[in-house]
């Protein structure tokens, strides 16, 4: 009787088990297991990738990019590019009921520039820009305003001033010969010159009003070497100086500090100079002023200013005003190397980065080399510094040679040289006792102006600092330049999307540290139906460039939402052969690449896959039938005796187990063995059923791309294939 109730259990089982296998849909209709959300419309994430883009645009400075597909080139690759996903195994449909447990992945992406192009030699166009101060060479010794300079005032004004130098008429009888030194210290590059001259500031700022131009281009057409020294006399001295070697310049006017805010400007935006793309733009400042910029602030008190025309505060204005130019205005207090108004583009510093004419140009920046001539302004032992008891405002402390004042005056002029070349990536020279706290030293020396009217015009040291201006950055180390497309583009393929949220993170690190203009939340667009994410090395146009051991990294989060599945899985729409062995490919065009230039040349673009990733899918884990659990035994009734079991085991019948199988199901029903009292214990087992989606084959081959010409094999249009 109790072997026919445990039949009769293990019967409803089985029989249980029967009809659940009876009521599943056939395999080949089931996409999407039991149990596991399924998505509409667009994949998740792009919603929320949608709302980045606000992000984004903050991110970069500007509204994200429509990409196109680019335009094949065979150019050898510079960078080393690498796609990893961890974990490698993800639940299906962005679940978690799967033996990883894990519903998302984590993809890096990486670029390193491992390999630097052989050196190139741009053309070179260089601009001078020559200050026209008293003690830069030019004084009129006749003007009668000769102020409290010993020099000056010991022959009535009828002699030079105190070191005065001779930088400008060296530069007007020696242009031809420094334009042909630069071009052979260069003879890789095709070098063309042009001249801007500046003087004068404002009335009553430490100048007696009208005299000389804020901005003056001499020469501007960019000219070869051979013409450029004839072009310097016929233009700036014939008409600047009519045709001799001083001006109207005089110690009523500024020297201490000068416009050359606005004359930076002026030639950086190209104002009446005709800047060229795709050439190296350089710009070479002569003279010896500050800024007018707070941080480089001059005493006129302890100067030998003359007293008819001073202003009315020791220190001339920090503020250079707004100037009107061919093609633009300059902002009201454009700062030096940084902003006085909160724009980190409002400075001389900032402009070289930003400006078009220094966008264009190779390397992105446009490089000033700062001279800073040997004179009384530079020199703070200059016996041109009157002594205390002789200067504009009598008994000033901190005035004549060496005086604490003086040096603070000298010291803004030469830290005013070395910053701005230091942050464009220029050079810079000055007296040989001077030095820059980057550590590059002077290397002028002194040389005395000589008469008015035929003034020495010998400088070794001035001809051997002009030869060898710098050219900005070392072009041979660069490995990829941007483009006008963004540099780095993910295109998920198949049913993998961008997570709901994404935790987008990105680093850009050169040898020196991190950057900090890296741009770290991508730009998310969606090109013909197709959701790509975006990235560019640096979030300024300029400094968007890899270098020899810079390397680029961004991460973000990844979700299934579809098939097929239990089976490994390509991520990124890629085109190597690795790529299309995995099923990935491009889609309409598009695909996981790095486009840039190899050089400054229009004809240099590479567009570079990246490699194949691949995640396994998992279905969710499938449940089993519900367990068994036999009763317990009744208790014995009350006085009956507790049997002991006997020292020879009872050898009882082994049973044999009953096997159902049912299409591609089955269960097998085993014996457990007695138990004391006699009931059988029946562990039933369900086998897990695998059900797969087959994958969609391709038809026809490999399938074509609007990116790549198509081959003979690439004929159909197959699964798979995406851009």
């Amino acid at each position: 009787m109790r072997r026919l109730r445990l039949l009769l259990a293990v019967g409803i089982v089985l029989l249980a088990a029967y009809l659940a296998v009876l009521s599943l849909p056939p395999a080949t209709a089931r996409t999407v297991p039991p149990g596991v959300p399924t998505y509409t419309g667009s994949p998740p994430g792009i919603s929320s990738l949608a709302s980045a883009a606000a992000a984004a645009a903050a991110t970069t400075g500007s509204a994200p990019q429509v990409i196109s597909v680019p335009s094949t080139s065979n150019l050898a690759t510079t960078l080393a590019l690498n796609v990893g996903v961890e974990p490698r195994s993800i639940c299906a449909n962005n679940g978690s009921s799967c033996n990883v447990a894990a519903g998302e992945a984590r993809v890096t992406l990486s670029a390193q520039a491992v390999n630097a192009p052989a050196p190139y030699w741009p053309d070179v166009q260089v601009a001078f820009i020559l200050e026209t101060t008293a003690y830069d060479g030019v004084f009129d010794h006749y003007n009668s305003f000769y102020g409290t300079d010993p020099c000056a005032a010991a022959t009535s004004g009828q002699g030079p001033v105190c070191e005065e130098s001779n930088g400008v008429p060296f530069f007007i009888a020696n242009a031809g010969t420094v334009a042909t030194a630069i071009q052979s210290e260069n003879p890789h590059s095709n070098v063309s010159f042009a001249l801007v001259d500046f003087f004068g500031t404002d009335c009553g700022d430490w100048d007696d009003c009208g005299d000389g131009y804020k901005y003056h281009v001499d020469i501007p057409q960019f000219i070869s070497a051979d013409t450029y020294g004839a072009a310097v006399r016929s233009t700036f001295q014939a008409e600047v100086l009519g045709g001799g070697w001083d001006g109207i310049f005089g110690l009523d006017d500024n020297f201490l500090h000068s416009p050359s805010i606005t004359a930076l400007y002026g030639t950086i935006i190209g104002s009446g100079l005709d800047w060229s793309p795709n050439s190296h733009h350089v710009i070479v400042l002569i003279g010896s002023t500050a800024p007018r910029d707070p941080s480089y602030a001059e005493n006129y008190y302890v100067s030998a200013f003359d007293s008819c025309c001073g202003g009315s505060q020791a220190t001339g204005w920090t503020c250079e005003p707004s100037f009107t130019f061919s093609n633009g205005a300059s902002p009201q207090c454009e700062g030096w190397v940084r902003s006085q108004d909160g724009n980190p583009d409002d400075s001389i510093a900032g402009l070289a980065h930003s400006a078009k004419q220094c966008t264009e140009s190779v390397g992105g920046v446009c490089t000033i080399d700062t001279i800073d001539l040997w004179d009384t302004a530079t020199d703070p032992l200059s016996q041109g510094w009157p002594a205390p008891g002789n200067t504009y405002k009598p008994g000033t402390s901190g005035a004549g040679p060496g005086g604490a004042k003086v040096q603070v005056d000298v010291a803004h002029v030469i830290d005013a040289g070395c910053d701005l070349a230091a942050a464009t990536g220029g050079t810079w020279d000055g007296p040989a006792f001077a030095t820059c706290p980057d550590g590059q030293a002077g290397s002028l020396q002194y040389v005395p102006h000589g008469p008015l009217s035929s003034p020495n015009t010998d400088n070794p040291t001035l001809f051997a600092a002009l030869k060898t201006i710098g050219f900005g950055p070392l072009y041979s180390t660069l490995a990829a330049n941007g483009t006008s497309k963004p540099m780095f583009t993910f295109v998920p393929i198949g049913n993998i999307a961008v997570a709901p949220n994404p935790q987008f993170a990105a680093a850009c690190v050169a040898p020196t540290g991190f950057v900090s203009s890296c741009q770290t939340t991508p730009n998310p667009l969606v090109e013909d139906g197709v959701h790509v994410l975006t990235w560019n090395w640096s979030t300024n146009r300029s400094q968007n460039a890899l270098y020899a051991g810079d390397v680029w990294t961004a991460e973000f989060n990844i979700v299934d939402v579809g098939p097929p599945y239990e089976t490994a899985v390509p991520v990124d729409a890629c085109t190597t052969i690795a790529c299309d062995a995995a099923g990935s490919g491009a889609i309409t065009g598009l695909f996981t690449w790095a486009d840039y230039r190899t050089s400054n040349a229009s004809t240099s673009e590479v567009v570079q896959s990246f490699p194949v990733a691949t995640i396994t899918v998992q279905l969710p884990s499938a449940p089993g039938p519900p367990s068994f659990t036999p009763p317990p035994p009744p208790l014995p009734p009350p006085g009956l005796p507790v049997l002991v079991a006997p020292t020879t085991p009872v050898v009882f019948p082994a049973p044999t187990p009953n096997i159902l199988s049912v299409s591609n199901f089955s269960i097998n029903a085993a014996s457990a063995g007695f138990l004391g009292a006699g009931f059988v214990s029946v562990t039933v087992r369900n086998r897990p059923i695998a059900m797969r989606v087959a994958a969609m084959s391709k038809a026809g081959g490999n399938a074509g791309s609007r990116f790549e010409k198509a081959r003979a094999s690439d004929a159909g249009s197959g699964v798979g294939r995406f851009e």
